[in-house]
């Protein structure tokens, strides 16, 4: 359950095959969900990195900002 529509799939099928969705029940399936749009976000950021520099001020302020990026982004999954 990695990828976002398998953990989305998955969470949607344990619901309906349940009269009672508890919390514990339903966190492995919102970890999955989690873990996926976190890959998919860091996937989408580190992709915006510029890999034929050249050495301009603004290209390398550009790749400062998706570092930035990166950053703050692992700092949301450390804090959940």
């Amino acid at each position: 359950m990695t990828d976002t529509p398998q953990a989305r799939d998955a969470l949607i099928a344990y619901a309906a095959s349940t009269r009672t969705v508890t919390a514990d029940g339903l966190a492995p399936y919102i970890a999955a969900v989690e873990k996926a749009a976190y890959q998919k976000a860091m996937d989408a950021v580190r992709a915006e990195y510029l890999h034929d520099e050249t050495g301009t001020p603004e290209d390398e302020a550009y790749n400062q900002a998706i570092n930035d990026a990166v950053v703050a982004i692992r700092n949301l999954k450390e804090q959940s």
